[in-house]
């Protein structure tokens, strides 16, 4: 694909000189000779309208407000993307490595993933579309094959055996991973009840016939492919009804064929972020925060995540990482980057040695003092891929290129192939006056941590929004909470209560909905959360849309009102009760329990005042309200918790 340009690596040479002129690195040795190499390598292996194509819907997305993550991946590596504005971490000042995103001596393409706030990814999409052609885009087809379980059900269905009997094979597959034939040998409970009964051996021979079978399709959750001519004379594709494109190749087909695919993913996290700081300027007029270049280094931002007070950051909120930061004690951005590799299967194990060599309880050694540079800022311990790949450079000799090939190598754990790069990297630490003590140690710590260890590019970008709201969440708490609240999948979520409790510690006041005051989301009223009418259980979103239409043409006086001007919008009695039972009326009435008990009532009294077709009659509107029937019991404290 091309970009519209007359000579892309021309276009991208001068793009990126104009950018290091403008940021003062013109004459600095580090990023020239950086620059240079990156841009012969993306030359050589001819990906300059790549990186044009990407920094172009990247601008576009924040041309039009759309915040964008700082990087995803290995690509934050990169210098060049840097200065695009593809990613927004300088890869020098945190040691991340081009050779890990893009190497000669590795026959892969480049994969430049983009976060986009998930509300908006789909203009970017549509810029796409507008700019190359609706016909040279395509999202990209998924197949679901059916498994084992699945196959099962779909036989009892089928064929009506009975409920019972297919719940009992189902349950009896523990592991979802496994074929029939394959659970039949390793699950002898499951192997037990097969051969107790030919009932359910024809079961399984039935099953396994369609098992495995594509179920449906969908949509890849990220993968746009975009080509030179249109997509139809390239590969199968299907249309939807907008008239967009589907590839009918699978992602893995489309890379292996060489088509140019990129990664657009939808991060809620963003489009927290993004309302969060919309909100904060909205309230405070001299804040002045621009949501594309927020503090991620601020001490009060790496205090309040050492305090564990994490709900809603990303990457940081889950129980066994707010234990990990209680071990751990992170000072400075660093600690928060390898808090996220290192919160993983594999490298969880070290997060106590990490702690307690940082806060100088464990005393350690870096094997050798060329070694100090690579490790010192994860105390002597390889926390991620990059540190492999500069050890092997520093002790065996090989180039950035090399040794990256060497640690992928590595990873696979091969053991015909480990003994190969043992003698490779040995050799080469002897030539450069490493002992065979130090270097088998040094080896044998890297086939340790290389098959967990993790890209830290990657984990750099993702500690980097974590660190960005937890500097909005210590500094403007409320507009946080409002935001976090309103982007949360609903009030069921299991966070929801959490994040309330962690409001409360903080003496932040939650307002119940009110029906004249709360609009379909979270909003701030007085210092305080005012809970929206949308968040309350069994009180449906077009209802509530209904709700605030009608409440344009003036407030609701009294409940009686209320009911009158809502019957012609089919509101129900269930619905009213949500509304009573959630405090919504508290303002007009103090007595829920009065209000429950008169549903009816208020009902009744809207039926008669309004015409046949549900209509309010103005001519009969004049009748007088009934009388509330006062009930004693209040039920506020038993239901406040519930809506």
């Amino acid at each position: 694909m091309k970009f519209p340009v007359e000579n892309s690596e021309i276009a991208l040479k001068e793009k990126c000189f104009s950018e290091l002129k403008k940021r003062g690195w013109e004459h600095e040795n580090e990023y020239l000779e950086r620059l240079n190499k990156e841009l012969h390598i993306i030359n050589e292996m001819g990906y300059n309208d790549y990186f044009l194509i990407v920094s172009d819907y990247v601008g576009f997305a924040k041309n039009n407000g759309i915040l964008v993550g700082p990087g995803r991946g290995s690509a934050a590596g990169s210098l060049v993307s840097y200065l695009l504005d593809i990613t927004t971490i300088n890869p020098i000042k945190y040691g991340l490595l081009f050779e890990r995103f893009l190497n000669p001596a590795r026959e892969s393409l480049p994969d430049i993933d983009i976060d986009f706030m998930d509300t908006r990814r789909d203009e970017v999409i549509q810029y796409l579309r507008d700019k190359y052609g609706k016909n040279k885009v395509a999202n990209i087809v998924t197949f679901s094959t059916i498994l084992a379980r699945q196959s099962i059900r779909d036989i009892g269905r089928v064929y009506s055996y009975e409920t019972r009997n297919i719940d009992l094979l189902s349950e009896r597959l523990l592991n979802r991973n496994l074929t029939l034939r394959e659970s039949y040998r390793k699950l002898p409970n499951f192997k037990e009840l097969v051969n107790s009964d030919k009932y359910y051996l024809e079961i399984i021979s039935l099953a396994s016939k369609i098992e495995n079978l594509t179920r449906q399709t969908g949509l890849h959750a990220a993968g746009i492919v975009l080509n030179e001519r249109a997509i139809e004379e390239a590969m199968p594709v299907t249309i939807d009804f907008q008239g967009n494109y589907i590839s009918q190749y699978e992602m893995n087909f489309l890379e292996e064929q060489g088509f140019l695919k990129m990664d657009l993913l939808g991060l809620r996290n963003l489009t927290t972020i993004s309302n969060c700081v919309d909100l904060i300027n909205e309230h405070d007029k001299d804040a002045n925060l621009d949501k594309f270049s927020l503090p991620y280094e601020e001490t009060q931002a790496i205090e309040l995540i050492a305090s564990t007070k994490t709900m809603g950051i990303f990457q940081l909120e889950s129980s066994g990482m707010r234990r990990a930061i209680k071990v751990l004690k992170p000072t400075c951005f660093e600690d928060i980057i390898a808090l996220v590799a290192l919160f993983r299967p594999g490298p969880l194990q070290y997060i106590d040695n990490y702690a307690k060599r940082k806060n100088g309880i464990e005393k350690f050694t870096y094997f050798s003092d060329d070694l100090k540079d690579i490790l010192v800022s994860t105390y002597g311990i390889i926390v991620y891929q990059e540190q492999i790949i500069q050890i092997a450079q520093k002790m065996a000799g090989f180039t950035l290129s090399e040794a990256d090939v060497f640690r992928r190598s590595i990873s696979k754990k091969e053991l015909n192939v480990l003994k190969g790069l043992e003698e490779h990297f040995l050799t080469g630490a002897k030539k450069n006056g490493y002992s065979e003590k130090v270097s088998r140690e040094v080896f044998e710590m890297i086939a340790q941590f290389a098959n967990y260890g993790m890209n830290k590019s990657h984990s750099a970008c993702y500690a980097m929004i974590a660190c960005q709201m937890a500097f909005l969440k210590a500094k403007y708490p409320l507009e946080f909470y409002v935001s976090i609240l309103e982007t949360s999948t609903s009030t069921n979520d299991p966070k929801f209560g959490e994040y309330v409790s962690e409001m409360k510690s903080l003496n932040i006041q939650i307002f119940s909905p009110n029906i004249n005051e709360s609009s379909l989301s979270f909003s701030v009223k007085d210092k305080g959360l005012l809970f929206p009418l949308g968040a309350i259980k069994g009180v449906s979103g077009p209802i509530v849309q209904m709700i605030l239409l009608e409440r344009k043409k003036g407030l609701f006086k009294d409940f009686f009102d209320f009911v009158s001007r809502m019957f012609p919008y089919k509101i129900t009695e269930n619905q009213i009760s949500r509304l009573i039972e959630s405090g919504a009326f508290d303002r007009l009435h103090p007595s829920r329990a009065t209000l429950l008990a008169n549903v009816s009532v208020a009902l009744q009294y809207a039926q008669v005042i309004c015409d046949e077709g549900g209509m309010l009659d103005l001519s009969a509107a004049t009748l007088p309200k009934p009388k509330l029937t006062e009930v004693p019991d209040d039920p506020r404290k038993n239901l406040e918790k519930e809506y």
